[in-house]
């Protein structure tokens, strides 16, 4: 009996098993089918767009700067869910999430703004990945937004127009002046330039004195000189960037203008030639003068001119003042092929 009763037990076992395996058979084409729509559809899905991806400002210094990272982005097959930035590289979260602060349309695309701001404790230079996903889970993070940060920066910013430096006078082409006092108007007059408006800066001490005439590009954060003026020296009219700015060690620029107007070299004569213009900041320091201890990047602007070959390097130490929130220039260096002709530094500044 037992025998019969374990064949017994066998045989339906197969049959149970047998008749589960043919109800399957007629749904094997379902099944593949439906894998095969998911996978078509995974493949074919759009992902969604991500432009204008930017830091503003896009150099901050360690510890004190503050950035705003910001992207555009758009669902293309389906809402955007969420947008996130991957602020590992500089101590943060991998999956920050970016805030929604606006939306817009553009060529039929629904756009919408996202942004995240920070501050960062390390220096360098990051590549911070944006992962943007729609509600179905396609998304892109193919777009990064860059930063540098360094050990110190000065941000585009201006002098208040009208103000005055009363600077020390510690060496010059005329021994005399040494220790008497030059004076710095800046940007107290205007002056029309092929139709344009510049900004004058006049300098005046005991024998001579400098005019400058300066363009301000906002949208480059350039400060531009057009004129310099330097009574019995020259007078010549170019465009070369005096300030690239953000402002860090280690910045360069430099380009080619043409340069026209008078030089004296014993005798007065015409000039029109190229010069080579190139800035750098090469140095970080705690300047000690009579207006008091401030912390500055040294800017040396050289002008190479072609024929004649001379050079004019202009050596300036800028600060930033945190608490009325502008530049301060405390020290000013001029030379002329090599010879230091100008030392200036501050005594006093009076407001407009």
């Amino acid at each position: 009996m037992k025998n019969k009763r374990q064949k017994g037990n066998k045989l339906k076992t197969a049959f149970i098993v047998t008749t589960a395996i043919l109800a399957l058979i007629p749904m094997l084409p379902v099944m593949a089918s439906t894998q095969t729509t998911n996978d078509i559809n995974s493949v074919l899905a759009t992902p969604p767009q991500v432009i204008n991806a930017s830091a503003n400002p896009p150099v901050i210094a360690v510890n004190t700067g503050i950035t705003e990272l910001r992207v555009d982005a758009a669902g293309i097959d389906s809402p955007i869910d969420v947008v996130t930035i991957d602020l590992s590289p500089i101590g943060g979260n991998a999956t920050t999430t970016m805030f929604n602060i606006g939306n817009y349309t553009k060529d039929n695309i629904s756009w919408t703004v996202y942004n995240y701001t920070t501050n960062v404790s390390v220096v360098g230079t990051f590549n911070l990945t944006v992962n943007a996903t729609d509600i179905n889970g396609n998304y892109n993070d193919t777009v990064c937004i860059m930063l540098g940060v360094k050990k110190a920066v000065i941000q585009f910013s201006r002098i208040q127009p009208g103000t005055t430096y009363i600077m020390n006078i510690t060496n010059d082409v005329n021994p005399e002046n040494v220790g008497k006092n030059a004076t710095i108007d800046l940007f107290s007059e205007t002056a029309e330039i092929d139709n344009e408006t510049y900004f004058v800066v006049n300098i005046t001490k005991p024998g001579r004195g400098t005019k400058m005439y300066i363009g301000v590009d906002e949208v480059n954060e350039d400060v531009i000189m057009k004129r310099v003026v330097r009574e019995r020296d020259f007078d010549w009219s170019f465009d070369p960037v005096m300030f690239d700015f953000p402002l860090w060690v280690g910045k360069t620029w430099t380009a080619t203008t043409n340069v026209t107007g008078w030089l004296d070299a014993g005798l007065w004569f015409p000039i029109d030639t190229t010069a080579v213009v190139s800035g750098e900041v090469t140095n970080e320091v705690n300047l000690t003068g009579p207006y008091g201890t401030i912390h500055c990047l040294v800017v040396e602007v050289n002008v190479n001119l072609q024929n004649p070959s001379v050079s004019f390097l202009t050596r300036y130490w800028i600060g930033y003042d945190e608490t009325d929130k502008k530049l301060i220039i405390p020290k000013y260096q001029s030379y002329y092929t090599g010879t230091l002709t100008e030392d200036f530094e501050l005594i006093k500044i009076v407001a407009p």
